[in-house]
C-alpha cells in the first residue's frame, strides 16, 4: 500500500466534489432535511409520544451516517466508471486496494462531517443526551461507520466481479441492509428465518442500542460488543472478498471494459 497514492486519489476525489453540486446535494441535501423532518415530528410527539420521536429521530441520525458513509464510497467508484477516468486510474499504477481505500477514506471526511451536523440537529431538537453521554455516541459512530465500510466493500466486490451493469448496487444494497437490521422495531416482528438473517446484519445491535437507550437511558454491554464485532466481521471478510474479485475482474477483462 503506497499512501501517497491514497492521498493522490483523495485529493482528487475531494476536489471533484466541491466542484459537483448534485454530489454535494446528494450527500448534505437528503441527510439534513431527513433530519429537519423528523426533528420536527420529535417536536410535534412531545405531547403524546415522546419517546417514540426522539427514537425515530436518533435512528435516522445514524441510519443517514450509514448511508453518507457507504454509498459515497461506491458512488465515486461509479463517477470514475461513467466518465471513463478509471482505465486511466489503473493503468497509473493504483492497485485494487488503494483504490478502494482511498475512496473509503474520502467518503469518511464526508460522512462525520454529514454526522456532527445531524448530531447538532438532533440536540437542538431536544436529544441533549448526545453531550451527557458523549463516548457512547462516538461509539455507536465508530461501529456504524466500521458496518458502512465494510458494507461498501461488499458492494465494491458485487461491483468489479460483475460489471458497470450493476453500479445500481451503491445506493440500493444499504436500503435492504437496514430494513433487516430493524431500524425502528424489534427482531422479533420478524417471520423465524428472517430473524437469523436480521442477528446477522450490520446496523442490527446498533439500532437495537439506539432504541434501548431512548426508552431506557442506558445499552446493555452485550449489544456494545456485538455491534463493534459483527460490524468488524463484515470489514474482515470483505476486503479480501474485494481484492479476489479485483484481480478476477483484471484478469478477465471485466475493468478494461467498464472503463
Amino acid at each position: 500500500m503506497k499512501w501517497h497514492k491514497v492521498s493522490a486519489l483523495m485529493h482528487r476525489d475531494l476536489k471533484i466534489m466541491r466542484r459537483s453540486n448534485y454530489r454535494l446535494v446528494e450527500i448534505f441535501y437528503f441527510p439534513i432535511t431527513t433530519i429537519i423532518i423528523w426533528g420536527l415530528f420529535a417536536v410535534f410527539a412531545r405531547e403524546f409520544a415522546a419517546e417514540a420521536g426522539l427514537m425515530i429521530l436518533v435512528v435516522n441520525v445514524f441510519w443517514n451516517f450509514a448511508l453518507v458513509s457507504q454509498s459515497s464510497t461506491n458512488q465515486m467508484m461509479n463517477v470514475d466508471v461513467w466518465s471513463g477516468s478509471i482505465k486511466q486510474i489503473l493503468t497509473s499504477g493504483v492497485t485494487g486496494m488503494e483504490y478502494l481505500v482511498a475512496r473509503i477514506l474520502s467518503a469518511i471526511i464526508a460522512g462525520v462531517g454529514v454526522l456532527a451536523v445531524m448530531m447538532a440537529m438532533a440536540y437542538g431538537f431536544g436529544f441533549t443526551a448526545i453531550v451527557s453521554n458523549a463516548w457512547l455516541m462516538i461509539y455507536l459512530s465508530l461501529a456504524t461507520l466500521v458496518a458502512s465500510i465494510g458494507l461498501a466493500a461488499l458492494v465494491a466486490t458485487v461491483f468489479v466481479y460483475l460489471g458497470r451493469e450493476y453500479g445500481f448496487v451503491a445506493w440500493t444494497a444499504i436500503q435492504a441492509f437496514v430494513l433487516l437490521s430493524a431500524p425502528f422495531y424489534p427482531v422479533s416482528v420478524f417471520p423465524g428465518a428472517l430473524q437469523e438473517v436480521s442477528k446477522a446484519m450490520p446496523f442490527t445491535n446498533i439500532f437495537e442500542g439506539i432504541r434501548m437507550f431512548v426508552s431506557q437511558g442506558f445499552i446493555s454491554q452485550g449489544l456494545l460488543f456485538w455491534s463493534i464485532v459483527i460490524a468488524a466481521i463484515y470489514l474482515v471478510v470483505a476486503l479480501p472478498l474485494y481484492q479476489l474479485a479485483f484481480e478476477r475482474a483484471r484478469r478477465v477483462g471485466i475493468l478494461v471494459r467498464m472503463g
